[in-house]
């Protein structure tokens, strides 16, 4: 159990570190009445990791494995591509941040701007489309899917394993939501920060998760494909 967890442990913390939700979810929880606007958010958000993470975890399953329950070889390839991937779009992302006038602050996207304003409809798509459209997040949630296959649990154990990642990996938005709840308005103000240090730092941080991942998952595929 423990090594299944060490596999699965370091695609949600990718989850985790991706600033722009947990930025929506701040703005949401800010916004007048947003608190059920911003569970709705979480709720869908973990929801398509959920889905994602379980198909694929079904689908790599399904597929001849080797007596020691290792996923078969297109699981490799499959990791070494989404490595690769997530690599390009760091490179991409750092070519940007380079073009940048010095001091510059990034513009942040423009339904950052619009997200206070959003009924749950809209709310519903935006958790979608960060959760299961973004290359960094669907990489995350294809790679724990991956991985809880890779350990066996089968068809019955499959969803349980990818609804325990899908909490983990929803941990980065469910904390802003807890601080709301108990911390009044001084939860309000650290809130305000956090959302600030998002913003400016986002190109740092995911620059940094892109090719930490990217290497990550390059090194998963061609250990997969080289054993």
């Amino acid at each position: 159990m423990l090594n299944a967890l060490a596999q699965v442990l370091p695609f949600a913390l990718g989850l985790i570190a991706a600033p722009l939700p947990i930025v929506a979810v701040i703005l949401l929880l800010m916004a007048p009445g947003g608190r059920g606007k911003a569970l709705v958010f979480v709720l869908t958000w973990a929801g398509v990791v959920f889905v994602v993470s379980t198909a694929v975890a079904l689908i790599a399953g399904a597929g001849d494995t080797t007596a020691a329950g290792d996923s078969p070889a297109w699981v490799g390839w499959v990791q070494l591509l989404l490595g690769l991937l997530l690599l390009l779009v760091a490179v991409k992302n750092l070519r940007d941040h380079m073009k940048r006038p010095e001091g510059a602050d990034p513009a942040p996207p423009a339904w950052l701007t619009a997200i206070d304003s959003m009924g749950a409809g809209r709310v519903v798509g935006l958790a979608a489309l960060l959760a299961g459209a973004n290359p960094k997040s669907l990489a995350m949630a294809a790679g724990g899917g991956a991985a809880i296959a890779a350990f066996g649990p089968g068809a019955g154990g499959t969803p349980a394993a990818a609804l325990v990642f899908a909490v983990l990996g929803s941990l980065g938005l469910l904390v802003p939501v807890a601080a709301a709840a108990v911390s009044g308005e001084r939860g309000r103000r650290a809130l305000e920060r956090a959302r600030t240090w998002l913003i400016a730092n986002n190109d740092t941080v995911t620059m940094t998760v892109l090719f930490v991942f990217g290497g990550v998952f390059a090194a998963k595929g061609l250990e997969a494909l080289l054993s």
